[in-house]
């Protein structure tokens, strides 16, 4: 993963998918934007409180570096489970509350999740040119939502697994993510592996740190993602508030981060 600068806007891009030359896709910073106080800078959500025009010139400085059209986005209110939307231009321009993943294979069409700690999930098969992006919190990740994006893939558009490509985004990183024992044992109930990324905090009883982009990954190579087409961030969204808006870190005085994904037209 790496950081470019477009317009003043600081954005994360992945070179598996990138070097494609099929999709535009990013996922933003906080840097860039015109919003100030604790939405500094590059807020993108309605949904926080920042004012309504600070978000529509945050936004229209995103869509004009990367080439977006507004009008072709689809975006909603995750509810931290798995259901995924395979998507039409009769979706574009709507907020759809309900899904935490989008699927397409309409060029132009601007796949959106958002994100303030939750991890961003890209997916991409060159070969029958289909996207997919999903939003995996610990109850997405639990829930193998990444299993469910690649199912999904399968079943509509015949993509096999080991054609996709994958991206793995900023988010809260094993170093900071700490639960308790109730969470450890919904993973440990839903995912038999996760005992492998979960381990005990030593600096807290009773509770544990999880790693949530090696679970992420070892669903994707179990669901028959190749290994070496999974690229991964090393960025932690809690260790970086200068960069990330973190929930964790800042409670619900925040702005977010939103990933992006779109199949470019030819």
């Amino acid at each position: 993963m790496k950081i470019v600068n477009r317009n003043g806007l600081e954005l994360c891009m992945f070179e598996n998918l990138e070097d494609t030359g099929l999709v535009s896709h990013c996922f933003t910073t906080r840097i860039g934007g015109v919003s100030d106080g604790v939405f500094e800078s590059l807020n993108v959500s309605y949904t926080r409180g920042d004012r309504k025009e600070n978000v529509d010139e945050n936004l229209k400085r995103l869509y004009v570096a990367m080439d977006f059209s507004q009008d072709k986005t689809v975006s909603g209110h995750q509810v931290h489970k798995t259901e995924v939307l395979d998507v039409d231009y009769d979706c574009c321009g709507k907020s759809i509350t309900g899904y935490d993943g989008y699927i397409t294979d309409k060029p132009g069409i601007v796949l959106c999740t958002f994100h303030a700690d939750c991890v961003p999930l890209f997916f991409l098969d060159p070969v029958k040119k289909v996207i997919a992006l999903s939003h995996s919190g610990w109850r997405g990740t639990a829930g193998r939502i990444a299993e469910a994006t690649i199912s999904k893939m399968n079943k509509l558009y015949g993509c096999s697994p080991e054609d996709i490509l994958a991206a793995i985004g900023p988010s809260i990183g094993k170093c900071c993510f700490q639960i308790d024992r109730p969470v450890v044992e919904e993973f440990y109930r839903k995912i038999e592996f996760s005992k492998e990324y979960i381990e005990e905090d030593k600096s807290a009883d009773g509770y544990f740190k999880a790693d949530l982009w090696g679970i992420n990954k070892r669903l994707m190579t179990e669901a028959g993602i190749i290994d070496k087409n999974i690229e991964v961030t090393d960025k932690c969204t809690m260790c970086s508030p200068d960069l990330f808006f973190s929930h964790r870190k800042m409670g619900e005085k925040r702005g977010s981060m939103a990933a992006f994904l779109s199949l470019k037209e030819f």
